[in-house]
């Protein structure tokens, strides 16, 4: 009985919250879902010798960013409804899936801290329609997808593997995701020392929740749509903790000091 009642109670509150979020400023398009390389996000943070990281347990996993509800032609919108704040509570019964496939990589950053992001700003105007309208529904989601379309296994299909040597371009990873979806997605790139890191991957879904072609949001004109040089090789690193930025600089300085006195 109390369980029904429980349930009940909980699909009233996320027909409630949607009906409250559903104004015509916060309409919206398509999804993106946007999975990101742990290896990279790390080594952003890690520029900041104060910082570390926790990495998933499953070694090369992806792991994901969010789900962003889009215009066509447009970024946005955001924040569609500010007194929805993120309740821990609602996802309770999925927080250890969370914190393996949806978890922060930044270890000094709280545990709630990129779900409670992810949802005030992206999560309230996803929740205008009916499979997204709650926290429990929109993270759950979220989780459905990587399982399904875990970049981990589309990339290692096409040949695509981690490695701190080899260097990829942007079109390998367009081509491995576009022959086994069948859609284009966008590939982010971030750099690092000078160097180009594949960063994220997004796939996008209509309101119906279809996989349907990404949107060039980069105006590129191109048939690649990503942030990525073209021309300029990607490392894809190997999913693990690169050393703290002084024990690089420490190692940059003993080999200069040993070719400076041979």
């Amino acid at each position: 009985m109390w369980r029904n009642l429980s349930y009940a109670i909980f699909l009233l509150s996320c027909f409630t919250y949607a009906e409250l979020s559903d104004t015509k400023n916060n309409e919206w398009d398509f999804l993106i879902f946007t999975q990101h390389w742990p290896a990279t996000i790390c080594r952003i943070w890690m520029e900041k010798p104060t910082h570390s990281c926790i990495m998933p347990h499953e070694q090369n996993s992806w792991t994901i960013h969010g789900i962003w509800p889009n215009k066509n032609h447009s970024m946005g919108p955001f924040f569609c409804n500010k007194t929805w704040s993120f309740d821990p509570d609602q996802v309770k019964s999925i927080e250890t899936d969370l914190e393996e496939s949806w978890g922060n990589i930044e270890k000094e950053q709280s545990l709630y801290s990129l779900w409670a992001h992810e949802w005030t700003k992206h999560g309230t105007c996803a929740a205008s329609i009916e499979p997204l309208n709650c926290e429990l529904k929109y993270f759950t989601k979220g989780l459905e997808w990587l399982k399904k379309y875990t970049m981990k296994n589309i990339l290692n299909n096409a040949g695509i593997t981690p490695s701190d040597m080899k260097e990829y371009k942007a079109i390998d990873f367009h081509n491995a995701v576009k022959t086994k979806l069948g859609f284009k997605p966008m590939v982010e790139c971030h750099k690092v020392d000078g160097k180009q890191f594949l960063f994220e991957i997004r796939i996008c879904f209509s309101k119906s929740l279809e996989l349907i072609d990404c949107e060039d949001t980069h105006m590129t004109n191109t048939d690649i749509i990503t942030n990525c040089k073209p021309t300029e090789g990607i490392i894809y690193p190997v999913n693990e903790k690169p050393p703290k930025r002084y024990l690089i600089q420490l190692h940059r300085l003993l080999s200069w000091l040993r070719w400076f006195t041979v």
